[in-house]
């Protein structure tokens, strides 16, 4: 700018002498603006031409400002190509990527319709060409999948059916980027279903062959036990023998009921159950099993009932008090309190006792898991009772909390949807 600002003064400075000269000033000043419109258009036009063509040859030559504004413009240019050759690579680093992945990838519009998808999807979906477009719920007619696809808010994922390849079990998880478009992933799980179906059928067959043995072995333990001329060493084994028989047969009890919740977790409606009386009949177990040196209260409402699978809301409520009763020592106080909500029914089962590490809280309902020894030690607890509780509760469509801390002891809260036929 400070260059062309001199050659506008400098060319009127010589125009204005050649005009004085002459004895024309004004019309010699007007003639020098005007070569130098006609030589700044000539300019401009040049520049123009050269970004028309999409500026792939040299810019034209100028000074000046025109000069500066050719050289910029070149500059951007050549960042811009640059900038453009590193997005095309990392555009094919990333397709590699998920052309090389084992889930199928898809990218929907805001409306739902397909823009984008990997080999994986294809495979799975059985996509074409032609199917760019078009909304997925045409593509995937599943009652089920459309609910999900239409949520506000993608916090789970679903398996179906394949309906194109016989036997798979597919896994869908959604979520939004980049304001609403979707992305769809989609998983074969048919692998881990089959053994997780193996490892049900392997628990439960087990489970029940156990049977026979251990009521062989308890019976042969109680004949040689009552047999005469026993000294007290054969007696004192006698007795370890039936506690471990009968800890086994507590074992395999336990994993048939949870072989049998696992293979069926459908929520389904029974008749109404009077939570009441239920709750009555497992405090009058608890108070047998505590041997009165629990103290056991209970405030529920008769008329509160719940349409549920009564063997599954008895076992969710039932372990849960029982638990309290052998984890905690003589003199603890355990409160079970029913609170009835607009749709929802709350037990909640509370004690005074020894609590639970809050660290251990996240792992107390996965099998086998016994929590600090001190809580288990002369329990023989099988590590199956909050596994078993967790599926019951689940089964009845409610949701189970744990809140406890050490030496403060622990609440219990199954929280059931209130059904009513």
């Amino acid at each position: 700018m400070h260059t062309e600002l001199w050659r506008i003064i400098l060319a009127g400075l010589f125009a204005l002498l050649i005009g004085w000269s002459l004895g024309y000033p004004f019309e010699a000043v007007l003639v020098g603006v005007a070569l130098y419109m006609v030589w700044t258009f000539s300019t401009i036009s040049n520049l123009f031409n050269w970004i028309d063509k999409g500026m792939r040859d040299i810019p034209p030559d100028a000074d000046g400002v025109w000069g500066e504004i050719s050289d910029t413009l070149n500059r951007q240019r050549r960042r811009h190509r640059r900038s453009q050759s590193k997005m095309r690579s990392t555009i094919k680093r990333v397709t590699r990527v998920t052309e090389a992945l084992d889930q199928g990838v898809l990218v929907l519009r805001s409306d739902l319709t397909l823009d984008w998808w990997n080999s994986s999807a294809k495979s799975l979906l059985g996509l074409r060409s032609s199917d760019r477009g078009s909304a997925i719920v045409n593509l995937i007619r599943d009652p089920k999948f459309v609910n999900y696809i239409h949520q506000q808010a993608f916090d789970t994922s679903i398996q179906m059916r394949s309906t194109l390849h016989e036997g798979r079990l597919l896994d869908y998880s959604a979520s939004y980027f980049s304001g609403e478009e979707v992305v769809l992933v989609i998983t074969d799980i048919t692998r881990l279903d089959n053994l997780e179906r193996l490892r049900k059928e392997f628990v439960g067959n087990i489970s029940h062959e156990l049977r026979t043995p251990l009521t062989v072995l308890r019976g042969y333990v109680e004949t040689l036990k009552d047999m005469p001329g026993n000294t007290d060493i054969a007696d004192k084994a006698f007795d370890q023998m039936a506690t471990q028989v009968n800890r086994m047969q507590t074992l395999a009890d336990d994993l048939i009921v949870l072989s049998r919740f696992e293979a069926d977790s459908n929520v389904s409606d029974h008749s109404p159950i009077e939570l009441h009386s239920l709750l009555q009949e497992i405090v009058a177990e608890a108070t047998q099993l505590s041997n009165g040196s629990h103290n056991l209260r209970m405030n529920c409402d008769p008329s509160v009932q719940l349409c549920v699978e009564m063997h599954g809301l008895r076992s969710a409520l039932g372990n849960i008090v029982f638990n309290a009763v052998r984890h905690n020592p003589a003199g603890a106080d355990i409160e079970i309190n029913v609170e009835q909500t607009a749709g929802y029914v709350s037990v909640r089962i509370k004690d005074n006792g020894v609590g639970i590490d809050p660290q251990e809280i996240p792992y107390l309902t996965e099998r086998f898991y016994r929590g600090d020894s001190s809580r288990n030690s002369d329990t023989g607890g099988s590590g199956l009772g909050l596994a078993i509780v967790k599926h019951a509760v689940a089964r009845c469509g409610g949701s189970l909390y744990i809140n406890s801390r050490l030496g403060q002891g622990a609440e219990f809260i199954c929280r059931f949807p209130l059904r009513v036929e």
